[in-house]
């Protein structure tokens, strides 16, 4: 399902981009290091525990791909999103 970028603030890639860099550009799951040339594949994605994504004041956490997608099939086990993970075994 596509993201409907209306519910997110204006300022959203500030702020993903400032809560990255206080994260180190680093899974705060897993530990995977984005190094930015696209040389290790990792994708750093924000995501909002609470769901809330109109919520500036949000904790927000830095994730890779891989630990979002696995976030959401945990806190949507029944009805989620299911045998996506398998995506990305390895």
């Amino acid at each position: 399902m596509p993201v409907d970028w209306s519910d997110y603030p204006d300022d959203w890639k500030d702020i993903a981009k400032k809560a990255k860099d206080d994260a180190g550009w680093v899974c705060e799951r897993c530990g995977c290091e984005h190094r930015g040339d696209g040389t290790n594949g990792t994708i750093l994605t924000v995501h909002h525990p609470d769901h809330d994504t109109s919520n500036r004041d949000a904790k927000l956490e830095v994730l890779c791909a891989r630990c979002h997608l696995a976030a959401h099939f945990v806190e949507n086990r029944y009805g989620g999103i299911g045998g996506q993970l398998e995506l990305f075994d390895d």
